[in-house]
């Protein structure tokens, strides 16, 4: 029984270590748990050696073999234990603060809430305090226009299956049916999305209008799919063109400016200037991205010029956005499309406003 509790107790302190473990370390760390007595003492280092070589042998541990002088190194088999070795404690609390920023609309899926029970089930390490203060202290705080719609769990689920299996499926979308291969879920505005493949053409789907999903036989590879998707969220009139917005010198400090503060995700430089803050970014002609620019409080727009132009080439920004161009007369032209769509996004929410006092 006492060799049979030492074999135990290694075993969770390789696994909580996470990491190799040195044979002296290994033995300070059963000394600390009370299981061993003289960390120098020969006898129980050849007890140590004689239970390690015995988890060896079973393949529960394995042995690495340092050069020079350097002694042995101890490390799980985690092959052996894939559902029992995958968090530390620093992990767990790491991932259930990660999980707090899950919407809650959505916690309640049924593949999602496989994900929370994991944590549940690890939480056991923890007091009933430490669990009250993380659900206490992280919170997501959604913006105020972002949409949130019931989902049907049954249809998310064969959704999920058929991106994992490469499978095409048949559902029904606004009474027209489809047979696709799913290629992508993703949210956007707090809303689920499947981008799918309709023959050779990409299209996205609002997954709460979904119905009636049946998984097909027919497969595709991920290589066959992205051969034929190019752009996740392309729109036909969104064209790429470079550009610049002002911003109030209370937007960001100069040291968060000198780390890279991101303001917007296509965002490629930013510097302080005499009265704010300039911010170069690529921009899109379509109205999707005109009405998520206009929420941000810009104090005016900078249209293209020769310097962000040069900047954009010198950071590369072509790479990451391939349909850009560099010409000037090219990213004016589009520059004006951003600001007439801009303008007629602005007059139907000043009607909105306007209409309130009539």
């Amino acid at each position: 029984m006492e060799k049979f509790h030492l074999l135990i107790e290694i075993l969770k302190a390789l696994i909580k270590a996470n990491k190799p473990l040195e044979t002296g370390e290994l033995h300070q760390e059963l000394v600390r748990v009370g299981l061993m007595e003289d960390p120098k003492s020969r006898v129980e280092r050849r007890k140590l050696l004689r239970a390690l070589s015995t988890l060896e042998s079973f393949g529960y541990v394995e042995s690495v073999e340092a050069g020079g002088r350097k002694p042995f190194s101890w490390s799980l088999n985690h092959n052996k234990f894939r559902f029992l070795t995958s968090y530390s404690l620093e992990e767990l609390i790491s991932i259930a603060v990660l999980f707090s920023f899950f919407p809650r609309h959505y916690r309640h899926l049924p593949f999602f809430q496989k994900a929370f029970n994991v944590i549940e089930r690890f939480e056991r390490e923890l007091s009933e305090e430490e669990k009250r203060l993380l659900r206490f202290s992280f919170e997501r705080i959604p913006i105020p226009n972002e949409r949130f719609v019931k989902l049907e769990p049954a249809v998310v689920e064969k959704l999920i299956i058929a991106l994992l299996e490469n499978r095409k499926i048949y559902f029904v979308y606004r009474d027209r049916s489809f047979r696709v291969f799913p290629v992508k879920l993703f949210t956007y505005n707090g809303m689920f999305y499947l981008g799918a493949l309709d023959g050779n053409l990409y299209r996205n789907f609002l997954v709460s209008r979904i119905k009636n999903v049946e998984l097909l036989n027919e497969r595709i590879s991920l290589e066959e799919k992205s051969s034929l998707v190019e752009q996740t969220f392309k729109i036909p009139d969104e064209e790429p063109f470079l550009f610049g917005v002002k911003f109030p010198e209370s937007y960001a400090t100069e040291e968060e400016i000198r780390n890279g503060i991101q303001f917007f995700p296509t965002q490629f430089h930013a510097r302080v200037v005499a009265d704010g803050i300039e911010v170069y970014l690529v921009g899109f002609t379509g109205k999707r991205f005109v009405s998520w620019f206009l929420v941000e409080k810009a104090l005016s727009l900078i249209p293209p010029n020769r310097e962000i132009l040069e900047i954009a080439k010198k950071v590369r920004v072509k790479e990451r956005e391939p349909n850009v161009s560099y010409s000037l007369k090219t990213n004016l032209e589009r520059f004006e499309r951003f600001k007439e769509k801009g303008l007629e996004i602005l007059h139907l929410r000043m009607a909105t406003f306007e209409s309130s006092f009539d």
